[in-house]
Parts: C-alpha cells; sequence; structure tokens
C-alpha cells in the first residue's frame, strides 16, 4: 500500500472554493495503523455563519408547518446523483464499470435508508440515478484536490443543479499520497456551483486496495459531508461538537472498529464522594457514518443529524 495523505480541510492552492473542502485521507501505518489523523477543524467563523443560517432556516420552516398543518421537514427530498467515472491511461489504473458504480450508488441509497441498521430512522433522502459518465483522462484520475486539472475536471463534467450530487470516481492523491474522498459543503455551492459535489477513490470501493475501506461506505461518508455534517469528533470534547446533539462528543477519529471507546469520560460532579452514584458513561459514536471507522462498522446516521442534513439541504440547494 503506498503512502497515504494526512487529511486536512484546507486544500494547498489559492482557490476558496477547494480550500474549504473537506478531505477525508489514508494515513501511514507508523500514524494510526492504517489510517491518518483529521488534523483541521472547520474555522468558527464559519460554524457561526451555518449556525445562522441553520437557526434562520428552521423558523422559515416551522413558520410554514403553522400555517400548513404540515411537519416542519418535509417527509423525502429528491437528489439527483450523477456519476462520473474517471479513467487513467496505465494498465495499473483501476478501470471501474458502470455496474461497479450502480453498487457504489446502491450502497449509497441504503446506508441513508437505514439498510445497514434496522434501528435508524431512514433519512428521507431519496437518491435517483441518472446517466453514468465515462473519460479517460491522466491528468483527472491522478488530480490533486484544487488543482488546476481537478477544476477543470469539475467544470467540464459538472451537471444539473445544486440539488444534483455530483460524484467523480478516480484516484485522487494529495501531498503525494492517496486520498479515500472529497467533499465540498453545501453552503459553498452558490459561489463555486460547477467545483461542487464529492470525489471518491476507486480504492474504496468494494475490492479496492483500502484495506478497511473497501466495502463502499466512503460514498456515504463524503455525501454526509455534501449535506453539510460534520465529523463526529468535530471539536473534540469541548463546546458544541458537531452541531447534532444526540452525537456524543469524541476526543479524535475512531480507526478500525473499537465499540468500547470512550475518549471523552464524563466527569465527576463536584462534591461528589465513594459511595454516590458514578456518572453514566457515553461511549463514543464510532458506528456512526461520520466517524472515521472501517466501512464494516459505520451503520447509521442519527435523527439529529437527518435533522441537520434535510434543513441544509432546504437553505442551500433546495429549488436551486
Amino acid at each position: 500500500m503506498s503512502v497515504l495523505a494526512v487529511p486536512t480541510l484546507v486544500a494547498p492552492t489559492a482557490l476558496a472554493a477547494a480550500r474549504a473542502a473537506v478531505v477525508c485521507a489514508e494515513g501511514t501505518a507508523a500514524r494510526h495503523g492504517e489510517f491518518a489523523h483529521d488534523e483541521a477543524t472547520v474555522s468558527p467563523a464559519v460554524k457561526a455563519r451555518v449556525a445562522r443560517d441553520l437557526a434562520d432556516q428552521t423558523r422559515t420552516m416551522r413558520a410554514r408547518s403553522a400555517r400548513t398543518g404540515e411537519d416542519t421537514l418535509p417527509a423525502e427530498i429528491v437528489v439527483p446523483v450523477r456519476i462520473h467515472i474517471i479513467r487513467g491511461t496505465h494498465r495499473k489504473d483501476r478501470l471501474v464499470t458502470r455496474n461497479e458504480a450502480r453498487r457504489m450508488f446502491y450502497t449509497l441509497r441504503a446506508g441513508f435508508n437505514g439498510a445497514q441498521d434496522p434501528t435508524m430512522t431512514p433519512t428521507g433522502i431519496r437518491f435517483e440515478l441518472r446517466p453514468i459518465s465515462i473519460s479517460r483522462n491522466d491528468r483527472w484520475f491522478h488530480a490533486p484536490p484544487g488543482s488546476r486539472a481537478d477544476r477543470e475536471m469539475h467544470r467540464k463534467l459538472h451537471q444539473g443543479e445544486r440539488r444534483s450530487l455530483n460524484i467523480y470516481l478516480n484516484d485522487v492523491n494529495f501531498d503525494g499520497g492517496s486520498l479515500l474522498g472529497i467533499a465540498r459543503f453545501p453552503w459553498l455551492a452558490g459561489a463555486y456551483p460547477l467545483l461542487d459535489g464529492i470525489t471518491i477513490n476507486v480504492s474504496s470501493l468494494p475490492g479496492g486496495r483500502a484495506r478497511g475501506y473497501n466495502l463502499g461506505d466512503t460514498v456515504i461518508h463524503e455525501a454526509g459531508h455534501w449535506f453539510g455534517l460534520f465529523h463526529t469528533f468535530e471539536g473534540g470534547c469541548e463546546g458544541s461538537g458537531d452541531y447534532a446533539n444526540d452525537t456524543p462528543a469524541e476526543a479524535e477519529p475512531s480507526y478500525e472498529c473499537d465499540l468500547t471507546r470512550d475518549t471523552c469520560p464524563t466527569e465527576v460532579p463536584e462534591g461528589w464522594v465513594p459511595g454516590d452514584p458514578e456518572p453514566e458513561s457515553v461511549l463514543d459514536p464510532v458506528q456512526n457514518f461520520m466517524d472515521y471507522s472501517y466501512d464494516r462498522c459505520m451503520n447509521h446516521f442519527t435523527p439529529d443529524q437527518r435533522t441537520r442534513a434535510v434543513t441544509l439541504f432546504m437553505r442551500y440547494r433546495y429549488g436551486r
């Protein structure tokens, strides 16, 4: 396996949209067994602006609900999905087929429907597959995020409105390593519409070389970012974290699948003495799609994540 890059939220270019992309990467074996730590965070200014937009959209939806008697959140939103397969020119480059792209789409749809966890409430997000495109271009196949080749690829291939999810399949590289995936947040779609979408490394598809991350769940994780979800470990143990109240705080990403992890232990309350009931421990959300656990471990979104994703979609993408 090649040396894989440390992930960051800041791509190494002058392009603002690329700088704000979420880059989810494999890491070196020396650092975290298989996968590296995401050392970047979303800026406080961006978090504050998005929180204001979220609150404003929530008020709008509640007012509409009061007028119509309908639920605050729509029962279902429809998202067209446009998959773009990029093929390299070398024999060693993996040639993804349309059938493999369709299977990735089915994985995406199943993840948001709750098929991997029977206890998960479906998100109400319905994906509809549009025709799949295939391009043969070595520069695009190996394009680093935010590079000239990456921007060219997006501008040439992007289709549909802001509510359309464009997925690019290539061997995306970063600082000489390979990335699992890249996503652009919804609040960037207005300013950079042709650069919107997510990029998925072909190595993360079933049978790929990204050991532990080759069952196809990367597309679910990156789509979560496209809807506006943060990592579960965003902000660590302090503050508002990922802004989903039902995802426990997490100090750092989960790698592999340790179901006993508790990186933000509950503090003993002031005045506690031996014999008093001990604070209840809340384990890390290692099975959440927005963590970095192995594909076989991740299986659900929470109700608050669903609310956030749908509300931000209505704010930044619906009808646009």
